[in-house]
């Protein structure tokens, strides 16, 4: 154990039934569940709407809704502070990958024409989503969009932002909002083929988390104001405000971080660091995160919160054994020996130290062994290390990382064998290790 730090944990479903525990932990895992693809889940939901429904909205502020005719169960899971590096999971049919802002963007402007009129043809579709976009895209509001090269494009782009419109198209069908009458997969291999897209215009009002648009002040020109706008339940309130009031705020807050989050600093100047520190806000925090399966590391300077059962989330690092994964742990052991270990570091840094690796070890990671290979690999073992809380982004955006202090939680060996690279890691804890 490190020092300074204790593991936390409570029997599971603290202030609730087990089964009411485990919808909690799988709404927080993925907010849209529907009746067709997991039974039981919006079976348990419905048996337990009303306590789970209550338990979001006294723990976290947020609304929990099962709609039964529809056969779908809601977590309306807003932020003011949203992590911009958590996209949904596109499943391709021999990949996945996160959603691109392109996809984000693609998907929402297809829910628009799908609202219009619940039915249309893959063609169409892609035409009138780029009517849109050609509309608005001198303006700024919308990106360019051109899924057919015209005479002097590029071959490249025109194919990329095809399987970007695809994309979107799958990642509203995993959320059983539209259904194809011919795989969304064969698109990628025929060019020519067309298809009819319908929508489930029930599921799609159910997409929206907040009141109508048209309803909010919101100025187009200004999308950096939008957030505030559509969670201006969060606002910090003013000091004239009830007491109940400001510490109903605090503890929403904080039990959205450690809800949503890999880790957290306590930091005490701010709202969540203040309640954290508390004894009532930490043992608050500590039975809500029992209830989801989840146990928490706790230091003083940093929160650490595991999920031994992975009911929440995807991540599996580090127990995966992926290059991407192998890569991540080479840069964490890296990051921890050098002379300043918590100081920040950029992408040449990151390609350089997997570069050296890749050079002396060329029969790990083949499919990294060449141009770009190294800044492949870095990027995707950074983002490893992202979303398991260990660094963090310095702004501005894309700049560099710096570690937090997750990483005086890990200790880590590698071991090379004489035709592979066997990674193993360790924790200073059985609970950080089953977070990570």
């Amino acid at each position: 154990m490190a020092a300074g730090s204790v593991s936390m944990s409570r029997g599971a479903g603290v202030g609730l039934e087990p089964e009411a525990g485990l919808v909690v932990a799988r709404m927080l895992r993925q907010q849209i569940h529907c009746v067709e693809a997991d039974p039981e889940t919006f079976r348990l939901a419905v048996n337990y709407q009303r306590e789970v429904a209550a338990w979001f909205d006294r723990t976290a502020g947020w609304r929990f809704e099962v709609y039964r005719s529809e056969g779908v169960c809601r977590l309306y899971k807003r932020r003011n502070d949203p992590p911009g590096d958590r996209a949904p999971v596109v499943q391709r049919s021999k990949s996945s990958t996160a959603a691109s802002p392109l996809v984000l963007v693609l998907a929402s402007l297809v829910c628009e024409q799908l609202w219009r009129g619940t039915q249309a043809t893959f063609n169409d579709l892609q035409r009138a989503v780029v009517q849109a976009c050609g509309t608005e895209a001198d303006a700024g509001r919308l990106p360019r969009f051109r899924p057919a090269a015209a005479a002097g494009e590029k071959l490249a782009t025109a194919a990329s932002h095809r399987l970007a419109f695809i994309d979107a198209l799958r990642l509203l069908e995993s959320w059983h909002v539209i259904a194809s009458d011919v795989a969304l997969d064969l698109l990628e291999h025929d060019q020519g083929l067309d298809m009819v897209i319908t929508a489930r215009r029930e599921r799609l009002a159910l997409l929206i988390a907040s009141v109508a648009p048209s309803l909010l002040d919101i100025d187009l020109d200004a999308p950096h104001t939008h957030v505030d706008a559509l969670c201006a339940d969060q606002r910090e309130l003013p000091e004239d405000a009830p007491a109940k009031a400001h510490e109903r705020r605090r503890r929403h807050l904080a039990m959205r971080a450690v809800l949503d989050d890999p880790g957290l600093t306590p930091d005490p100047d701010t709202e969540v660091g203040r309640y954290l520190s508390s004894y009532t806000g930490r043992e608050r925090a500590l039975d809500a995160a029992a209830v989801a399966g989840l146990a928490c590391t706790v230091r003083r300077d940093w929160w650490t919160v595991a999920d031994p059962q992975g009911h929440t989330t995807d991540l599996t690092f580090p127990h995966g054994r992926t290059l991407e994964q192998q890569g991540a742990l080479l840069l964490l052991d890296v990051l921890a020996g050098r002379d300043d270990p918590m100081g920040w570091f950029g992408i040449e840094w990151a390609c350089a130290e997997l570069r050296r690796v890749l050079a002396e070890r060329p029969w790990w990671a083949r499919r990294y062994q060449g141009i770009n290979g190294d800044r492949s690999l870095a990027a995707a073992a950074i983002g490893q290390l992202l979303s398991a809380g260990i660094v963090a982004a310095d702004p501005p955006p894309g700049s560099g990382w710096r570690p937090t202090p997750a990483l005086h939680l890990w200790q880590v060996h590698i071991s090379h064998a004489a035709n592979a690279v066997q990674d193993t890691a360790g924790a200073d804890g059985a609970a950080e290790q089953e977070n990570q």
